[in-house]
């Protein structure tokens, strides 16, 4: 019943998923929880703000997933993924989301330990946008997070969007893990 269910969880988590990153390469603990809220700035031309809330749970060591809403005043974003690490500072997720159209995301990621309390992170970011004519959107997130106690951390992330129809993306917020 245990695998059903987590495969049941999986699958529906993999039809949600996340656009952009906001976390590091290290995954949560077996049965630990995240939650987070993040603003970020959209830069395509000219610039929207949207507001995102996260939540993430560990599987099982090495193994995460994540679901993320976001409100816009014109489309609201809905997203999820699963992460899988792999030796100690990478990881890769896969998963998928709905914003005006229907997406399915990939991200690499590498996290660097800078101090005690401190991770930089980066890695490349894919989108898959599924409609009459599909197109792929491709950035290199380049983030910190800073750890403000050992259940509380701030993260700053910029999405750099390399090629035309990958919008630039800043953000920032605050996860609570436990």
């Amino acid at each position: 019943m245990k695998k059903i269910t987590l495969i049941s969880l999986f699958v529906a988590i993999a039809f949600m998923a996340s656009s952009q990153v906001f976390n590091t390469s290290k995954t949560l603990k077996s049965r630990a929880f995240s939650v987070g809220i993040e603003p970020m700035i959209i830069t395509n031309g000219g610039s929207d703000i949207i507001v995102f809330g996260h939540l993430g749970y560990g599987l099982t060591k090495g193994i995460d997933i994540s679901a993320k809403a976001g409100i816009l005043h014109n489309a609201n974003y809905y997203g999820g993924d699963i992460e899988f690490a792999f030796m100690k500072n990478m990881s890769f997720s896969a998963g998928a989301h709905v914003w005006g159209d229907f997406g399915l995301d990939a991200t690499y990621l590498l996290t660097f330990d800078i101090a005690k309390n401190v991770d930089l992170y980066g890695g490349v970011d894919a989108d898959f946008i599924v409609e009459d004519n599909p197109y792929f959107n491709f950035w290199i997130p380049i983030g910190v997070e800073v750890y403000l106690s050992k259940t509380m951390a701030f993260l700053m992330e910029a999405s750099i969007g390399i090629n035309d129809s990958a919008p630039h993306l800043f953000g920032g917020g605050v996860n609570i893990y436990f």
